[in-house]
């Protein structure tokens, strides 16, 4: 079993781990104040499919556009970071423009496809089922109602995250780097939500990093961080920014 005193010699191995870990949320909140979207990454008549869509949706088919963003997503990590933003922009031109939502209904129902085949994505690939968990997050962060998270994403959302938090998944860093950066976005609206869910989600991270044994030193690390995280409120104290990053910082 794990004990806690091992744990100094441990951390020093994956601060840097840590250190992207949070450069990854910052910029995550510093591109979301700008016009620029990551759409780089697809061909030049898709490209300019998407940036009509986002300034004119109702002069081209939202449907179509609905499944050019999340085939992306479910192949490139940083995109699926990004896809929110963009679908966010595309429903709320939608709405200005004709007062529809056909983009949001599709965006939807492709999501929930994608859902429901969920587990046979995770066999299939770690990489795409990661993308999907980061895609389902960045919707929920992004698309609200009334300024309020949409309540249909709030069960699947969580699901997902307690896939994340059983004993396989925790075994493999790609999944728990996948968990922790979600916890570190939307954790704190989740627990509005849902009380009571994050408190069951929360037991199984403890029970995890207390009780299992073949966790990586990273995964334990990542772990320990997102428990003390939301210990403080969904924040890290000054004594604990500097346990976990002046080292690296310095």
């Amino acid at each position: 079993m794990f004990c806690y005193r091992n744990f100094t010699g441990l951390f020093l191995v994956a601060q840097v781990h840590l250190v992207s870990l949070i450069a990854v949320s910052d910029k995550i909140m510093e591109t979301s104040s700008k016009e620029e979207y990551k759409i780089q990454s697809f061909d030049l008549e898709t490209q300019q499919l998407l940036k009509t869509a986002l300034k004119d949706p109702g002069s081209v088919d939202l449907e179509k556009v609905s499944s050019l963003i999340v085939d992306q997503s479910l192949k490139d990590q940083i995109f699926s970071r990004e896809a929110g933003r963009i679908c966010y922009t595309i429903v709320q031109a939608e709405a200005k423009q004709t007062n529809g939502n056909v983009f949001r209904r599709n965006l939807l129902n492709r999501l929930q496809q994608e859902f429901k085949a969920r587990e046979e994505t995770r066999k299939r690939s770690t990489q795409e089922w990661v993308c999907l968990v980061s895609f389902i997050c960045n919707i929920f962060d992004y698309l609200k109602v009334n300024n309020m998270p949409m309540m249909a994403l709030v069960h699947p959302v969580y699901d997902c995250l307690f896939r994340l938090a059983q004993s396989d998944a925790l075994k493999n860093e790609e999944e728990v780097d996948c968990l922790v950066l979600q916890l570190h976005r939307i954790g704190d609206q989740l627990e509005k939500m849902n009380m009571q869910l994050m408190d069951e989600l929360f037991n199984l991270l403890r029970d995890g990093f207390l009780l299992q044994e073949d966790l990586s030193s990273m995964g334990r690390l990542l772990l320990l961080e997102i428990l003390e995280f939301r210990a403080g409120g969904w924040t890290l104290s000054e004594t604990a920014q500097k346990y976990y990053y002046s080292e690296v910082t310095d």
